[in-house]
């Protein structure tokens, strides 16, 4: 059997392109991760709202995320969707700073605390769902709220913590919900329209955060008719991260009923002239983020120009290089093709027939193999 060989180009392609993913695979990294170089993930939200459309820049420390991503996947589970309360970080002082330019903005719409919680919802309702199996790895990881915002979305309990942390801390009563296979919030209110439980005497409202455009009560059909567990919201059991962070006044948690009527006005007055700005930690303004691999890297950005060109070279030199050939075969006399003499095993078997009975037997054979007489 003949060996296939292995030609130099195949050869010469592939080296270009290993070397190439290899070298070029940190300036890849790189660029994912300009965004967090200056110590804050650059995020960007859009929205609509009563004839609105708003959009807001977020930069998020890099450091407050890591301490909260560093918490085990054990920790956050252990007491089951009753326990969320322990990823509900109503002292988290960046979510302290995005709930009062929350509460300015709408204070600034002249909002009233009906449609002031729905812009909330709308904001969190804008975020992407995301399966955890997909996006971690794990049937069930609860997210906090900092990593919802930086991960850019979740599932049902990821975004119900966060508008349950952003509500609580705007000073709205709030409880988890927690229908069959789904999580959501409940807001406390007075005399609105639309689905809600009663818990310790007091009325909350259901509230979706993963579909978009569900008001204030409204319950999605595949959850209608079906009971669902009510969890208070223990703040005291709350996660708080070791680290240095920009003190802030702490509001004074009190729960404020909704009372105005769920249907939202629009006033025309009352738009704004630009999207808000969104106060950020230290003063820091997000920049827009660009990478600059020659000026910022010449090293690196040489040193793929050096691989690129040997690779280039390599293949070039391995196509003029002579190929090397197989003998011709052996010819007759007559130029014709010699034919190879059969190997001793390719001889046919010489075979001797009984005179008596016409049967074969083999060539060493004395005696007929049927019948017996001899044969030779």
């Amino acid at each position: 059997m003949s060996r296939t060989s292995l030609h130099p180009k195949p050869i010469a392609a592939f080296i270009i392109i290993l070397l190439t993913s290899t070298i070029a695979f940190p300036v890849i990294s790189s660029s994912l991760v300009a965004a967090q170089e200056d110590g804050y993930y650059h995020k960007s939200f859009a929205w609509d709202y009563n004839g609105n459309h708003w959009t807001w820049n977020l930069s998020i420390p890099t450091a407050l995320y890591d301490a909260y991503k560093s918490v085990p996947v054990y920790t956050r589970t252990r007491e089951g969707p009753a326990g969320y309360g322990f990823l509900t970080t109503t002292q988290d002082y960046y979510l302290k700073l995005l709930a009062q330019k929350l509460n300015e903005t709408t204070t600034s719409q002249h909002y009233g605390s009906f449609d002031q919680v729905s812009f909330v919802l709308a904001f969190v309702q804008s975020l992407p769902y995301t399966s955890d199996s997909v996006t971690t790895g794990h049937d069930e990881y609860p997210r906090f709220p900092i990593e919802t915002l930086v991960d850019g979305g979740g599932d049902c309990e990821d975004t119900s913590i966060l508008f349950a942390t952003l509500t609580l801390i705007m000073g709205y009563g709030t409880v988890y919900i927690n229908p069959p296979d789904h999580y959501a919030v409940g807001i406390l209110g007075n005399n609105l329209s639309g689905t809600y439980w009663t818990y310790s005497n007091k009325t909350y409202y259901y509230c979706e955060t993963t579909g978009d455009g569900f008001k204030i009560g409204q319950l999605p059909e595949e959850f209608q008719g079906q009971k669902a567990y009510i969890y208070p919201i223990d703040q005291s059991t709350q996660y708080i991260p070791l680290i240095e962070v920009v003190p802030t006044p702490e509001p004074t948690p009190t729960e404020i009923p909704i009372t105005t009527s769920p249907e939202a006005t629009f006033n025309p007055d009352l738009t704004p002239t630009a999207t808000p700005p969104i106060d950020q930690p230290d003063n820091v303004r997000p920049q827009q983020i660009s990478f600059n691999l020659i000026s910022e890297q010449p090293l690196l950005f040489a040193l793929i120009v050096l691989a690129i060109g040997f690779s280039i070279g390599l293949a070039m030199w391995s196509a003029k290089r002579p190929k090397a050939s197989l003998p011709p075969p052996p010819k007759t006399e007559t130029g014709q093709p010699a034919i190879p003499d059969p190997q001793p095993n390719q001889l046919a078997e010489e075979i001797k027939f009984c005179i008596y009975c016409g049967s074969s037997n083999k060539s060493v054979a004395v005696y007929c193999e049927r019948c017996g007489k001899q044969i030779g």
